[in-house]
């Protein structure tokens, strides 16, 4: 039996149309090896951890499950079981899950994993990430730590992945932290002090075109999994012949609904016309459920387009 990261893959080839490219990247990145791969990548903390031992590091993951807001704003409960903000809708974490440091701190990596393919969606993105290192920590109250009991506050990473950047963002990996200055005077920081302070951190991972010499290690590789246009093989040669990627031991399938991803890029002309059409209609006072039903997308997916382009 193949493993899971495998059966994307192949699933990815079925040549049906799939509008729903963000519910195809959530499913094929939340698995664990592939997010170690990342992590071990771009994060600070794992570079010098092996892929293998960084998955067991990883627990709770959560997909498209977890609300940004849900402890600030009034929520009601939806049929579908998503918190639902009163105030704005539904906003939720793509992939969230903790992890813990390869020396073993007390600290753990709460960590948001955005898969973002609309890159000027009308707001600056890195603004919208550290919104959501914001939550993050302020989301720790009466969970990880309680009334003042700030020292327990844990670090958080948002890191995403920009399937179609802007030219000048291609092939580039950019981390955003805090740092302190000093106005006057000198400081050296302690290692304690830099942990104290370092606790929000955005990472954007721009793909870009494959051809280039830029597009290597991580980038190569997502870029081979969520964008480029290339037979199911080809892409499991990739992942596992240069990234270490098994393809074929037996592990839990769960991928009946799996989307087309490579389709979906190859047709990705008639995915921009159906959004264009969605967004025309939605300007025109159409409700959600009929521009649901005219396109046959579900509301959650048309709600979604609809957002990241308002």
């Amino acid at each position: 039996m193949q493993t899971y990261e495998a059966d994307v893959i192949d699933l990815t080839n079925n040549g049906d149309i799939v509008p729903d490219l963000d519910r195809c990247c959530k499913k094929i990145m939340s698995s664990k090896l592939i997010i170690a791969k990342l992590l071990q990548a771009v994060v600070p903390e794992y570079l010098d951890s092996e892929a293998d031992d960084i998955v067991n590091m990883i627990s709770n993951v959560s997909v498209s499950e977890t609300p940004v807001d849900s402890d600030i704003l009034p929520v009601i409960q939806s049929e579908s079981t998503e918190d639902m903000s009163v105030m704005e809708g539904k906003r939720i974490y793509d992939i969230k899950f903790t992890a813990r440091t390869p020396q073993n701190r007390q600290i753990a990596l709460i960590i948001n994993l955005e898969i973002q393919n609309n890159f000027n969606a009308g707001y600056p993105l890195i603004k919208r990430a550290e919104y959501y290192c914001a939550r993050l920590i302020s989301g720790q109250l009466n969970t990880v730590f309680t009334g003042s009991h700030y020292e327990k506050i844990e670090k958080v990473y948002s890191i995403w992945i920009c399937t179609s950047p802007d030219e000048k963002h291609k092939n580039t990996i950019s981390h955003y932290k805090m740092n302190r200055y000093d106005l006057a005077g000198k400081y050296i920081d302690t290692q304690q002090d830099i942990l104290d302070y370092d606790l929000m951190n955005v990472i954007m991972v721009c793909l870009g075109e494959s051809h280039t010499k830029e597009c290597r290690g991580i980038i190569r590789m997502l870029h081979s999994l969520l964008v480029a246009e290339i037979p199911a093989a080809e892409k499991k040669r990739i992942v596992h012949e240069e990234y270490g990627i098994p393809m074929n031991k037996e592990i839990d399938r769960e991928v009946d609904d799996m989307c087309n991803i490579s389709s979906l890029y190859i047709n990705r002309g008639m995915f921009k016309e159906k959004m264009s059409v969605i967004m025309e209609m939605f300007k025109k006072g159409i409700p959600v459920q009929t521009i649901a039903e005219i396109v046959r997308l579900s509301v959650e997916e048309t709600e979604k387009i609809i957002r990241e382009n308002t």
